[in-house]
């Protein structure tokens, strides 16, 4: 009897041998509520349909505001709307009280000419809900 409870107890410590690492591995890769990078970006129809949705918020709110203070300040950056939705060029996203996501989008302005936008976006899917936090003109043109 003495000797099954032996070969138990060497097969529970082997058993938590191979467990331990791999499981703090786990741990470091993940940082619970750091961003992470979004792989595939430009293959992931989510991501690329969550960009088309930020700028497509941002024309209604520019569209909603014509004429108020608030939008005149907004339009000082040189912003030309309604934008035209390009592309996700990059993207992040972070665990919060759902995903948060910050995206790198290219548009294409009135004038046709390309612009990248930093915008950050929360998806709360139990609640079917999405809302645009921010969306800002990056500072440095594309060439």
């Amino acid at each position: 009897m003495s000797q099954v409870y032996l070969k138990l107890s060497l097969l529970g410590l082997l058993v938590m041998a191979v467990v331990t690492p791999s499981a703090n591995a786990i741990r470091k890769s993940i940082l619970v509520g750091g961003k992470s990078d979004v792989p595939n970006v430009q293959t992931n129809m989510e991501v690329q349909e969550l960009g088309r949705y930020c700028v497509e918020q941002f024309n209604l709110e520019e569209q909603s505001e014509k004429g108020n203070v608030a939008s005149i300040a907004k339009r000082e950056t040189a912003v030309s709307s309604p934008l035209t939705f390009s592309r996700v060029v990059s993207a992040q996203q972070q665990v919060v009280a759902g995903l948060k996501y910050y995206l790198r989008i290219e548009v294409t302005q009135t004038d046709g000419t390309s612009r990248m936008f930093d915008s950050i976006v929360v998806v709360q899917p139990w609640l079917h809900s999405k809302k645009l936090l921010g969306f800002t003109p990056v500072a440095t043109p594309i060439f």
